[in-house]
């Protein structure tokens, strides 16, 4: 990805150009939030909610963002980057992150200044050949809402890489629980548990993601069928079906994955070439 173009603090320059410096607290200390919006067949996808939720994150970790018009600079990078991109499908990356200030004091963080950046790069799914992901549940412990909320996006996971590493070699991925032994999420997806037909995912300490919201949105139709709630173990194991979904892989199957969730990655497709939830570039 070395001939990308990317955007930083009104500037299109390379990718590699873009930092972070090592000294940036949002380098030393996470001091930083994201968000990745996807593009379909050269339409964005869901856009007002990505960039509603990276402002929110960015308000709730006091990261000014610059006034910019956020359309505008995505079809530049989608234009000055479309050999890459191949016209199609393609992510989009917000980023903020907090710099270091002159007197170099990690305390001094009002006078550090903050840095904004986007960039788009070729798109690519949770499992490069398509089979469905095999998922272990973890005992590794994610953050709680308590410490930081974890529906606001931020670069800080290593709960989840430490578990990612540790993994049974016979598991593509892994989901955390939290400390009171509740489902949460794995490293960049929610999950979707199956039982009877109706759809549950977890309520806390996870990301509130945009595909889950999508997953929602396909069963506003029939009340009761999506339900956000605490789950244990059991239901983990007693679940007809489990599913991921994320920006990166839409509704992604599982080794324990059947009918409802075909019938979502259809439903959801089906969204991703809708007017209503895309914008075109």
């Amino acid at each position: 990805m070395n001939n990308l173009i990317g955007y930083k603090n009104g500037e299109f320059i390379p990718l590699d150009q873009i930092g972070p410096s090592i000294l940036d607290f949002g380098f030393i200390h996470c001091d930083s939030t994201y968000d990745v919006m996807p593009i379909y067949n050269g339409k964005a996808f869901a856009l007002d909610k990505h960039l509603n939720r990276f402002v929110a994150s960015a308000e709730y970790y006091k990261l000014k963002l610059p006034d910019v018009y956020y359309l505008e600079i995505i079809e530049e990078l989608y234009k000055r980057n479309l050999m890459v991109t191949e016209g199609g499908d393609a992510f989009v990356w917000f980023i903020a992150w907090r710099g270091y200030p002159e007197s170099g004091n990690p305390r001094d963080i009002e006078n550090a200044p903050v840095n904004f950046a986007m960039y788009i790069k070729p798109s690519y799914p949770l499992r490069v050949d398509g089979a469905p992901m095999k998922v272990e549940l973890s005992e590794d412990v994610r953050v709680p809402d308590n410490c930081y909320g974890q529906q606001y996006k931020n670069m800080g996971w290593i709960e989840m890489t430490k578990a990612q590493l540790a993994r049974s070699n016979t598991y593509d991925t892994i989901i955390l629980k939290d400390h009171n032994g509740f489902i949460t999420e794995g490293p960049g997806f929610n999950v979707g548990l199956v039982w009877e037909n109706y759809i549950y995912t977890p309520k806390r300490n996870v990301l509130r993601g945009i595909t889950m919201d999508v997953v929602e949105d396909i069963c506003k139709d029939n009340p009761g069928q999506f339900t956000r709630t605490d789950m244990k173990q059991d239901m983990w194991n007693w679940a007809d079906e489990i599913f991921l979904a994320s920006s990166s892989g839409g509704i992604t199957k599982t080794h324990r994955s059947g009918k409802v969730t075909e019938w979502l990655q259809e439903e959801y497709i089906k969204r991703t070439k809708d007017g209503l939830w895309t914008t075109a570039l």
